[in-house]
């Protein structure tokens, strides 16, 4: 123990990048293969870099066969890779190169939070950073979300960086911030140059820094770096597809997403993102809100204090005196840009708040790491640990009542993981109990970190695999039936899932609505076997089975989803294609 001691001592940067190497092994890549792909959007763009992977062409994503130009390839490419680096289309290989983004996105926390004031600041933003709720979800889930958000994140990382270098090197920081806003916009479009850009021009504003953002060297090259990077793709796709390419990509999914939800859908109010904030920041939420009112109070006593015109009091209110005041004027921008520009998109979706987590992580990190030498911060500190412990202790209750009063099929569904989640939930609540009459920030801290352990445990080993079985896993067995060669396979009446591609990759005909018409057309043929996936649900609410029953015979009947096969298939080919 006395050697540990003294080589944490003499090597302090090697000890806190093996203890932040280890949490990201234990809280994201551990359990990476637990369970299944999950719908929609993981399954639609893990099948589609499947494809890619077989592709010669690896300009054009396809899905269903057919071109998919809701978004940039940059994502597709890197999961593509790790299928042909794995040998295999396995979860683990899908997922692979999301989990290296995400710990990649930690270390530069790190690093960013250690450069600009302290070791000590870095570790804990980048621990803030990692045992979030919604960062340990989607660093699980490959989606899009999480690697816009690393990207945007260090790009303005570097930009601040450049606040901190000689002369000679502010450049350097100022291209990679032009570059990762590049990578960013290769892998989801524009808003990973419209935050970064809009953060920066304020920060700058503030600071009376705008020469150095538009200064030629950093400003001219940069931008003709950021070019470089997202135009070859985009030139070939035009050429391809032309107005086409435009309309879909550009004006569709880009431009329509922030002024209205009528092609897409998911409409929310203004306010929607405040409640999904609060989740998604979990368990460190009480404490960045405890924050603001600090904030407003000290920006209100500015202004009061500040004589003159009014132009001269805001001035005062957002002026950095010293290097706290800076990067927490730079992390309130970050955070608050990204929320406006969530917030006053016409298209919501709760992982678009993925971007405000690392400010949100730099902002509580530097409380946390003042709370020693604030009493009025240790004080919130300990009432957001009651809060958080009571949250613990009370599920566990929910657990052991509510399972008395569960339906049969979900208790079956919970049986087996509901004592290891009642024990698991109390053994939290009562450890943070305990850890608060230590009165020591760092046993709380750790007791913070724990309760995340336990939570992305139960996620890898039962919640996520609970969410395939809510129906997910018939679609996948049924898919598996239809898909010897010559047949066709029909989903009927319910939202495209991408699920069934998993096994079936030929082209599957998605009827998504109640349409019988082309339904008759497509199984009413002797030659092509066509199976039909319908959702029991709409059967019984339409009553619409008398329709089926017309032209398709029952093969299998699940909780959530039936298969059908067309009356056509003569009784004795049916049986072939069952021994198939």
């Amino acid at each position: 123990m006395t050697k540990l001691k003294k080589f944490r001592a003499e090597h302090p940067e090697i000890c806190s990048v093996l203890f932040l190497a280890v949490l990201c092994g234990l809280f994201i890549f551990w359990g990476l293969d637990f369970y299944p792909l999950l719908d929609v959007d993981e399954t639609r763009y893990a099948i589609m870099s499947r494809d890619l992977s077989q592709s010669k062409d690896w300009n054009v994503l396809l899905l269903n066969s057919l071109p998919f130009m809701e978004k940039p390839p940059l994502y597709f490419w890197l999961v593509a890779v790790s299928i042909k680096i794995f040998g295999s289309f396995s979860e683990f290989a899908v997922r692979f190169p999301i989990a290296l983004i995400s710990t990649i996105f930690v270390f530069a926390t790190y690093y960013f939070g250690k450069t600009v004031l302290s070791r000590k600041f870095g570790l804990v933003s980048a621990i803030i950073l990692l045992t979030s709720v919604f960062f340990l979800i989607f660093s699980h889930i490959a989606i899009l979300d999480m690697i816009l958000t690393t990207c945007i994140s260090i790009s303005l990382y570097c930009a601040f960086l450049s606040f901190r270098q000689k002369d000679i090197y502010k450049k350097y920081c100022w291209w990679f911030f032009w570059t990762f806003a590049g990578l960013g916009f290769l892998a989801k479009g524009i808003l990973a140059l419209a935050i970064p850009f809009t953060v920066m021009f304020l920060y700058c504003l503030f600071t009376k820094n705008l020469k150095e953002l538009f200064k030629p060297i950093n400003f001219i090259v940069g931008f003709v770096i950021f070019l470089l990077i997202i135009m070859p793709w985009h030139i070939i796709m035009y050429r391809d597809y032309g107005w086409s390419f435009v309309n879909e990509y550009f004006i569709k999914h880009h431009f329509a997403r922030l002024l209205t939800s009528e092609y897409i859908g998911r409409k929310h109010g203004i306010l929607y993102f405040i409640p999904v904030f609060i989740v998604a920041f979990m368990p460190w939420t009480f404490i960045f809100l405890s924050t603001i009112p600090n904030v407003c109070k000290k920006l209100y006593e500015r202004y009061k204090e500040t004589e003159g015109k009014l132009i001269l009091k805001i001035q005062a209110m957002f002026t950095a005196k010293d290097s706290e005041q800076e990067v927490l004027l730079f992390a309130a921008l970050f955070f608050t840009v990204v929320f406006i520009v969530m917030s006053i998109s016409s298209t919501k979706l709760p992982t678009y708040i993925l971007p405000a987590l690392p400010a949100a992580a730099l902002i509580t990190g530097y409380f946390w790491c003042t709370s020693e030498n604030e009493t009025s911060t240790l004080q919130t500190i300990k009432i957001s640990t009651y809060i958080i412990a009571g949250i613990f202790i009370l599920a566990a209750l929910i657990t052991s009542l509510a399972y008395v009063f569960l339906p049969q099929p979900i208790i079956e569904m919970v049986d087996s993981f509901k004592y290891s989640v009642l024990i698991g939930c109390a053994f939290v609540g009562i450890y943070l109990m305990l850890q608060l009459k230590t009165q020591k920030t760092l046993s709380i801290f750790s007791g913070y970190v724990i309760a995340m352990f336990f939570v992305i445990t139960f996620a890898v080993t039962n919640l996520f695999s609970l969410l395939y079985a809510g129906g997910e896993n018939e679609l996948v067995l049924f898919s598996n039936y239809a898909k010897t060669q010559d047949t066709r396979l029909v989903t009927f009446d319910f939202a495209v899932k991408p699920s069934t591609k998993i096994n079936y990759k030929e082209h599957i005909y998605f009827i998504t609505d109640d349409n019988f018409e082309q339904l008759y057309t497509l199984v009413n043929n002797k030659s092509v076997p066509t199976f039909v996936i319908v959702k029991n649900s709409e059967v019984e609410t339409k009553g619409y089975q008398d329709k089926l029953d017309k032209y398709l015979y029952l093969v299998q009947t699940g909780k959530k989803y039936s298969l059908y096969l067309n009356k056509q298939i003569p009784e004795k080919n049916r049986l072939i294609l069952w021994i198939k």
